[in-house]
């Protein structure tokens, strides 16, 4: 069990309205890019111990959304910045309890380093080395994995930080992306790097990409499934911004990730959603996700809320966007966990009456309910409604799909 009893409960703020961008507004539960007031929270965040470290921690009333467990998101706060300005205007609870996730934001054991910075620099990283903030992350999962009473699934364990809070959500990425299914950078270095290379990029791809390899050591094939998603704000004078692209860069040729497309930032929540989204793709869907939020400073993206110190509300809301590209495209959930009774008609039988079987371009697919994409067409991925089955590139791409009464769609090879 973690340690450390309940030291206090806080107040839950009012959270700024959450919706579904593309293309997760198709998806069951949401409503679109729509207004409308704020949900009030439904849990409550306490403070306790967990890697050693203290640990503000928000638990939801909510039910788990995915796959056998509820997702962890582990969020870390930047130089000067402290874990209770996250706690309290980071714009987390409304997405939590939308998603039935647990929020855990840790202090940087021992204050930090420098200014309370957490300890992403160089290349000289460890899973077990004591005089470092890597083993205290590491034992903060399995400190909350082994408490019972959460619930957490260890397949939907994701990790977010700003500044070097990003930088070190980079290093933990690479260190150990078994453990990390999911990693959300926002203006963070290079990892690699050091205190005095923030203000330019000081490194390249191919150094970088070393650097991330050495890290993950027996542990690479998980980079197979895992996930990545880096956001800065046009107005950064902190944190050079072409670090950014880069580390974008290398987690997709990490991944594999060889197709690369483009989407608007318009339908997504948010108080600001100007700027520029880039996709990077494999055979199977989104791996790497690249937002420039125009007019952002050196600042957490919440996007609604009441903001705070290096927390700006004029953005994006992030903790929505980031939470949502993980579920839609999680590589390690069973999605079909759940038993299903068996058929009770052979297989040759036709479908059920009522019930659309048939071939059509993916652009008739998604006019006609069944599918959602986004991006750009040529290289638009589409999905098939619910079950989230991958349609391939592009609008005229004629796929199969099979309809069951659940309103499910399911890629099939023929009807």
């Amino acid at each position: 069990m973690a340690g450390g009893a309940t030291a206090f409960t806080v107040a839950p703020a009012a959270a700024a309205d959450i919706s579904c961008p593309p293309p997760f507004d198709t998806l069951p539960g949401c409503s679109g890019s729509g207004g409308g007031d704020a949900a009030p929270a439904s849990g409550a965040w306490s403070s306790r111990s967990a890697g050693g470290m203290t640990t503000q921690l928000y638990v939801p009333d909510t039910a788990p959304e995915l796959g056998a467990g509820r997702a962890l998101m582990v969020n870390l706060h930047g130089c000067v910045q402290t874990s209770t300005a996250l706690r309290d205007g980071g714009n987390w609870a409304a997405t939590a309890d939308e998603h039935g996730m647990v929020v855990a934001i840790p202090a940087a054991p021992n204050g930090g380093v420098l200014l309370g910075c957490w300890d992403y620099y160089d290349s000289n990283h460890s899973r077990t080395s004591p005089s470092r903030h890597d083993d205290n992350l590491l034992q903060l999962v399995e400190d909350l994995l082994a408490d019972a009473s959460l619930g957490i699934d260890p397949d939907q364990v994701y990790l977010t930080g700003l500044s070097s809070g990003g930088g070190e959500t980079m290093v933990m990425g690479c260190l150990a992306p078994d453990v990390f299914a999911g990693v959300g950078i926002n203006a963070g270095p290079s990892v690699g790097t050091s205190s005095g290379q923030i203000s330019s990029v000081s490194v390249s791809q191919a150094q970088v990409t070393n650097t991330c390899r050495t890290f993950s050591g027996s542990t690479s094939s998980a980079f197979g499934t895992q996930l990545t998603s880096v956001i800065y704000g046009s107005n950064d004078t902190t944190v050079a911004p072409g670090y950014n692209t880069l580390n974008a860069q290398v987690m997709a040729g990490i991944y594999g990730a060889g197709s690369q497309s483009s989407f608007s930032l318009a339908g997504l929540a948010g108080n600001n959603t100007s700027g520029s989204g880039t996709l990077w793709s494999d055979g199977d869907g989104p791996r790497v996700s690249l937002i420039q939020n125009t007019g952002m400073g050196h600042n957490w993206p919440a996007g609604g809320g009441s903001g705070g110190s290096y927390i700006t509300t004029n953005s994006i809301n992030y903790p929505a966007y980031v939470t949502d590209f993980f579920f839609d495209n999680n590589r390690r959930v069973d999605r079909d966990a759940e038993p299903t009774d068996p058929p009770t008609e052979e297989p040759t039988d036709p479908p059920e009456s009522g019930l659309y079987c048939g071939s059509a371009t993916n652009a008739a697919h998604k006019a006609a309910g069944r599918a959602h994409s986004y991006g750009t067409n040529p290289y638009n991925p589409y999905y098939a409604n619910v079950s989230l089955d991958y349609m391939g590139l592009g609008d005229a791409t004629i796929t199969t799909l099979q309809e069951s009464p659940d309103g499910r769609f399911d890629v099939v090879t023929s009807c």
